[in-house]
């Protein structure tokens, strides 16, 4: 049950991601809440993370489809989607608080990092298990 509930988390989150990336990729600044007129170079970075998000996406639905989990291939997700929001801490700390939405999606990222992590753990505790 717990394996099929975080294998459930573990699509959603790819589909999120890819979500956010196409909303970034499309509408740049205008899909950040607070987001401001910036010059080409800024909108530009905006739109290449869109594209990194859409990739880390897949890769969460590609990781988390299969069977058995792949353990490696999730810890390295985890390890990302710990980075981004190490990356936010980073940011706040530099040029203070952000819209109270990113400061919700760093401790998501982190919840989801730790899940993430987690799912590892218990994909192989499992196939030790079997083994």
């Amino acid at each position: 049950m717990v394996i099929k509930a975080l294998r459930a988390f573990g699509l959603f989150t790819g589909l999120l991601l890819i979500g956010l990336g196409i909303s970034r990729m499309a509408f740049s600044l205008d899909s950040i809440p607070d987001g401001q007129a910036v010059n080409a170079t800024v909108d530009s970075e905006t739109r290449a993370a869109g594209a990194l998000l859409i990739g880390f996406g897949v890769g969460y639905l590609e990781a988390f489809r299969r069977s058995p989990i792949p353990a490696g291939a999730v810890r390295l997700l985890a390890a990302t989607m710990a980075l981004l929001g190490v990356s936010r801490l980073m940011s706040m700390a530099d040029v203070g608080m952000p819209h109270p939405a990113f400061i919700a999606a760093c401790a998501v990222e982190f919840l989801a990092a730790a899940l993430t992590y987690g799912y590892a753990t218990l994909a192989d505790r499992r196939d030790a298990d079997v083994g």
